[in-house]
C-alpha cells in the first residue's frame, strides 16, 4: 500500500508532467500566429521537456513530447509548425545520449542526420501524404538557390539549438530547480 510520501511522489510528478505540457501546448497553439512561428515555436516548447527529462526520465518525456504533439496537431491552427514539432519537437529528450558518444564527428554526423532527416520527412510527409499543396508550391517558388540557402540556416538554426540546450538544462537543475522543491522519489 503506497505511502503518504509516494502519494505525493506521484502527485508532484503529475502536476509537473501536466504543467510542462499544458505550456507547450499553449505556446504551440498562440505562439504560431507569428510569421516566423512556425519553425521557432516548436523548439521553444520542446525545451519544456526538460525538466520532466531531468525529473522522471525518458520516459515521462516522451510521454508529454506525445501528448504535446497530439494536441497542438488537433488544436493549433498553424499545421506546419505542428509537425516541425512532431518531427524534432523530441530532440531534446535524446541530445544528452548522443552528446555522450566520444567522438566529435560522430556526435556531429548523427545530429547532422537527425536535423535533414527530420525536416526532409516531414516535408516530404506534408507534401506527399498529406498533399499540402501550399507547401509544395512554396518550395517550388523558392527556386534552388533559395532552397539551399533555407537548408543552411535551418541546420544553423538547428546546431544553435543544440549549443542552447546544455545551458538551458544548467539553468534548470541550478537555479529552476531547487526552488521547486520537489519530493525525492530516489528513496
Amino acid at each position: 500500500m503506497p505511502n503518504r510520501r509516494d502519494s505525493r511522489t506521484a502527485s508532484t510528478k503529475a502536476a509537473l508532467c501536466g504543467l510542462m505540457v499544458a505550456l507547450s501546448a499553449v505556446l504551440m497553439i498562440a505562439g504560431t500566429l507569428i510569421p516566423v512561428g512556425a519553425y521557432a515555436v516548436p523548439l521553444f516548447s520542446a525545451v519544456l521537456l526538460i525538466p520532466i527529462l531531468f525529473e522522471y526520465g525518458q520516459k515521462a518525456a516522451f510521454l508529454a513530447y506525445l501528448a504535446v504533439s497530439l494536441l497542438s496537431l488537433f488544436l493549433g491552427m498553424d499545421k506546419e509548425a505542428s509537425f516541425f514539432y512532431i518531427f524534432i519537437g523530441y530532440y531534446p529528450i535524446i541530445k544528452f545520449r548522443i552528446d555522450r558518444i566520444h567522438n566529435r564527428w560522430v556526435r556531429f554526423l548523427i545530429k547532422l542526420l537527425i536535423f535533414n532527416g527530420s525536416y526532409i520527412l516531414m516535408y516530404s510527409f506534408l507534401g506527399f501524404i498529406l498533399h499540402m499543396d501550399a507547401v509544395i508550391a512554396e518550395f517550388g517558388e523558392m527556386g534552388n538557390a533559395m532552397l539551399v540557402f533555407f537548408a543552411i540556416l535551418l541546420n544553423i538554426s538547428l546546431f544553435l539549438y543544440d549549443r542552447l540546450l546544455y545551458p538551458l538544462s544548467i539553468l534548470y537543475l541550478s537555479r529552476i530547480r531547487p526552488r521547486l522543491k520537489l519530493p525525492d522519489d530516489h528513496h
